[in-house]
């Protein structure tokens, strides 16, 4: 903990912009969570923090339209105190205001008041609520228990969709590597598997390891939050409140999640490189990707520190080392069986696919052609350059076929006057 606070302390020293925009070290911690881990620049994240008098208990808030979460920060900068369940109440004072978005708005500062037009857009469009207990220091064990009971309170409402998520000292720096390393084109993780719960074998050829890991040990995995652990898949995460998601957080949440493995069908993973040490059973991986899974371990995700506790809840694994590329497509569209394969998924991947969404972006570098189900609008991206490839395919077919009748909806109609 001492490395990450010098770290930090080191950052926030050497950059001006720390000490002229906030006048404590509790905000600048805020900034510099925000400007490392969620790649916020300066501006945004000054725009971000409402921390100050009549803040509401809300340190900061932002709304990621990528993920369609509105995202509720509460910050505790600590050196060695521990901290105890006063953040907790402050979390839940914040979760009973925002259910009550006209009264927290009419009593806000001036900086919350701006945020919270945003968030009710996005409350209106069904976007999650993640609270975020982001902290230094460490927490009593009675703070613990009024966490767990908290996060079951609130996954018990529909609307919004919430959930509560401690983001302490090792969940920083997994974050923080994980937003350093997001640039590059391969992603690597280590587990270290348990005697008894792993089988090592080769299936045609194949080198292959079937394990069973904990939940709480899937909440490690590098990209989960943004993606690119599922890059491969052809389907980006559906969101927490379709059927199968939701069966998935009432078993965690619920009083057996020890009953998980039993209960789900598993993750698929695949990985260039594969090395497994037989005496330390360590598990290495390079080139790793979720090809099935995305649903699974984003639910997981949402139930963090319930997944924690649960340290005899598994779930079933199947890492496969596959180098070739047009084979680890196959397993991807094979693998997704949970919820519907529709033709448009299978096409996702497709290389003339991913050709024409490369030559659309580097034209329109402020836009994006979305060609996969679940994937939305980055927020830096320019709305009336977004289009959908199954639109932009009616539109083609209409203009090809001079049919009119197949683009005839809203959505392919201003599709057409936006072009």
């Amino acid at each position: 903990m001492n490395e990450l606070l010098n770290r930090i302390k080191r950052d926030i020293e050497a950059d001006n912009y720390y000490s002229q925009n906030y006048s404590n070290d509790g905000e600048r911690f805020l900034a510099w969570y925000l400007r490392n881990v969620y790649l916020r620049t300066p501006v945004q994240a000054r725009d971000d923090i409402t921390d100050g008098a009549e803040d509401k208990e809300i340190d900061a808030v932002l709304v990621d339209d990528e993920k369609r979460q509105v995202i509720v920060i509460q910050g505790k900068f600590c050196s060695t105190t521990a901290v105890d369940h006063e953040p907790i109440h402050e979390v839940l004072a914040a979760w009973l205001q925002i259910r009550d978005l006209p009264t927290l708005q009419e009593n806000a500062n001036h900086k919350l008041k701006v945020k919270l037009e945003a968030v009710a857009e996005a409350l209106n469009d069904d976007y999650e609520v993640v609270f975020e207990l982001l902290t230094t220091g460490t927490m009593t064990d009675s703070a613990k228990r009024d966490l767990e009971a908290f996060q079951s309170r609130i996954s018990e409402f529909e609307h919004p969709e919430a959930s509560i998520t401690l983001v302490d000292t090792p969940i920083i720096e997994t974050r923080w590597d994980e937003a350093m390393a997001r640039d590059l084109p391969k992603l690597s993780h280590e587990f270290t598997l348990e005697p008894g719960k792993y089988l090592s074998l080769g299936v045609a050829h194949f080198k292959t390891v079937l394990a069973a890991i904990r939940l709480s040990d899937c909440i490690q995995l590098p990209g989960i939050r943004d993606g690119m652990l599922f890059r491969k898949n052809v389907r980006q995460s559906l969101g927490l409140t379709n059927k199968v998601n939701k069966g998935i957080k009432q078993t965690i949440n619920g009083t057996t999640p020890q009953h998980f493995f039993l209960f789900h069908n598993g993750i698929t993973a695949i990985c260039e490189k594969l090395d497994l040490d037989a005496t330390t059973h360590r598990l290495h991986m390079d080139g790793l990707s979720v090809v099935n899974g995305c649903q699974s371990l984003n639910t997981i995700l949402s139930c963090s520190e319930k997944a924690k506790a649960a340290t005899d809840a598994y779930v079933l694994f199947r890492f496969y080392e596959i180098p070739r590329r047009e084979l680890a497509d196959i397993i991807s569209v094979n693998t997704n069986t949970q919820s519907a394969v529709k033709p448009r998924d299978l096409r996702s991947n497709n290389k003339r696919v991913i050709a024409l969404k490369r030559s659309y972006e580097s034209v329109y570098r402020d836009g994006v052609l979305i060609t996969k189900r679940g994937e939305e609008r980055p927020a830096d991206r320019d709305a009336g350059k977004t289009i959908d490839i199954a639109l932009l395919a009616k539109c083609l077919m209409t203009w090809h076929c001079q049919r009119p009748n197949i683009a005839y909806n809203d959505d392919v109609t201003s599709l057409f006057r936006a072009t």
